[in-house]
């Protein structure tokens, strides 16, 4: 990967920001993630760790311009996959709500990726999670 791991991390923690806790589920998933991208999982779990510290102390505010700073440092080839990474990690938990599509957009805009081809890997990312449980409940997010 071109974009540097400690990017991908700071990116992934304000997935995890949201939810408050970076629980078990969150770690095998970016465990997984790291895998994926070919990063030695102790080097991303230093990472990891650092980018948890440094976001559980955010405001909501303070937490969007972090993920859109980290965001835009993401090599342009790469969105779509860091996309997708942060897609997995917010999903992780086995349910998608209305705050959590609204942070998947956010995430896509700040990747320069537009709101149509978001919508539509989420789309197909939903599709192909059967389990995955869809709430139209209100949420901390929206």
């Amino acid at each position: 990967m071109k974009t540097a791991t400690n990017t991908i991390a700071s990116l992934l923690a304000a997935c995890i920001w949201a939810d408050g806790e970076f629980e078990e589920v969150e770690r095998v998933t970016a465990d997984e993630i790291a895998e994926a991208f070919e990063i030695p999982t102790k080097d991303f779990q230093k990472y990891m760790t650092a980018a948890i510290v440094e976001v559980q102390h955010l405001t909501p505010e303070a937490a969007t311009t972090y993920a859109v700073k980290h965001a835009e440092k993401v090599d342009p080839e790469e969105a779509g996959e860091v996309y997708q990474a942060l897609m997995q990690m917010m999903l992780c938990d086995g349910v998608l709500t209305a705050g959590e599509v609204y942070n998947l957009l956010a995430f896509a805009e700040a990747l320069d990726i537009d709101r149509e081809s978001a919508v539509l890997m989420l789309c197909d990312l939903v599709k192909n999670e059967p389990e995955l449980e869809v709430s139209f409940e209100n949420d901390d997010n929206e």
